[in-house]
């Protein structure tokens, strides 16, 4: 039967309802289908629902499941409440389709695949030099297959029921929904392109997201801006000059200088963008989208003198800092980012163990620079919408977002001041 409770929804899960007690219990069959779909006569799945006869003969193997646990404790059938039996016919049914798992992947050969279309999004991202995005897929579907218990697995066998499962076992592992969401997103990706793809036979009778289908999960992260006595603690380490430390200081101190620069700018930085006391740039997270964010930023004393030690001896088309020097020529563009990667990692253990050195109990990263210079701003007055274009954001949404934990602040010391 189709589950109705959700009036509003265009399309409603197929269950198998089980009452014992006078309790009812729902059963997820894994499909959902509209009312177009479902022949409440005939109990069974019609067109226009694509692979009705393989959908059909699926319910009806659950159908002859559940009657079969039944069967086999009916003698406590009495001591037993309707949870149990459910609990009961939920393990038989798993427990079939693991026994079933390897047939069912050979016999699906032919069917569009988890790892072999998501293979092809990957190449496509990596000929385009979007190889942060490419990451995340090859992630994301590491992760899918790995829950999966195989080696590849049809696209359509991502349905709500599956990711309601991933969804409780990534939680119950006390592991983040923002990383899970990330990875999510990634195959909702891969799931849109497959629908689209005319070689594919996805249709959006298999999507699992979107509305009346599975929702994916945020959590805000909290935010870790440092008061302004720290950076200046920062400062007063004594670190020999040309040291590691030393210029993993000057990094994090040029950033804080320049709005919160990101470190990914920084390692890419050339002389050319230094020009009458003036830092010009284009952000690279946003190069390839509709805005591309220019910078135009007046260098600060800290900022100059730090630029000193940096500059001399250098060609208009050198690198400012030498985070990437050794490899910026490469013809490899997945080495370079690789190697960037690398560094990003060791840049960060470096601020650890600088945060470390001044008692500092957080971790220090390069976010903690942009975000304690937006946060420093906004105690001081500056709007929202100048220190979201100071951050380079190109939309009102990210700069809300941005400093929503920021408002909450806010609030809590006023309400001190009322409360005394």
């Amino acid at each position: 039967m189709l589950d109705r409770r959700n009036k509003n929804a265009d399309k409603f899960p197929l269950v198998i309802r089980i009452a014992h007690k006078r309790m009812p219990k729902n059963i997820p069959t894994g499909y959902k289908l509209s009312s177009g779909e479902w022949s409440e006569d005939k109990k069974q799945i019609k067109s226009p629902f694509k692979n009705t006869a393989r959908a059909n003969a699926k319910v009806q193997m659950k159908m002859t499941l559940a009657s079969e646990a039944v069967s086999e404790c009916q003698a406590i059938l009495d001591e037993m409440t309707v949870y149990q039996i459910s609990d009961l016919i939920i393990k038989k049914i798993e427990e079939a389709e693991k026994e079933r798992l390897p047939v069912t992947f050979e016999s699906l050969t032919s069917k569009t695949t988890l790892k072999d279309y998501g293979g092809q999004v990957i190449d496509r991202y990596k000929k385009a030099k979007r190889f942060g995005m490419a990451k995340s897929f090859e992630d994301a579907i590491g992760m899918m297959l790995k829950f999966h218990g195989s080696n590849d697995s049809p696209i359509f066998d991502i349905n709500e029921i599956f990711l309601e499962d991933l969804e409780a076992e990534y939680v119950g592992s006390d592991k983040k929904l923002n990383g899970l969401g990330v990875r999510l997103r990634a195959i909702r990706r891969i799931y849109n392109l497959a629908i689209k793809d005319k070689e594919t036979e996805l249709t959006m009778n298999d999507y699992p997201f979107g509305r009346g289908g599975y929702s994916i999960k945020t959590e805000r992260s909290k935010k870790r801006a440092v008061k302004l006595d720290v950076i200046e603690k920062i400062r007063e380490l004594n670190y020999e000059e040309g040291s590691s430390l030393w210029h993993h200081r000057n990094y994090f101190l040029f950033m804080f200088n320049m709005r919160g620069m990101n470190f990914i700018d920084l390692a890419f930085l050339r002389m050319d963008a230094i020009s009458e006391g003036r830092l010009k740039y284009k952000r690279r997270k946003t190069k390839r989208g509709q805005n591309v964010k220019e910078f135009d930023i007046k260098i600060t004393p800290e900022a100059s003198r730090i630029l000193e030690y940096y500059l001399k001896g250098k060609e208009k088309d050198d690198l400012v800092f030498p985070i990437l020097e050794d490899v910026i020529d490469s013809d490899d563009d997945l080495r370079l980012y690789k190697v960037y990667q690398n560094r990003l990692c060791n840049h960060n253990r470096r601020l650890i163990t600088i945060g470390n050195a001044i008692g500092l109990k957080e971790h220090l990263t390069t976010y903690v620079a942009r975000y304690t210079f937006a946060t420093a701003g906004l105690h001081r007055g500056v709007s929202k919408a100048q220190l979201g274009d100071m951050l380079g954001h190109t939309s009102y949404y990210t700069t809300e977002a941005y400093f929503d934990e920021f408002d909450k602040e806010v609030l809590d010391e006023a309400a001190e001041q009322i409360l005394g």
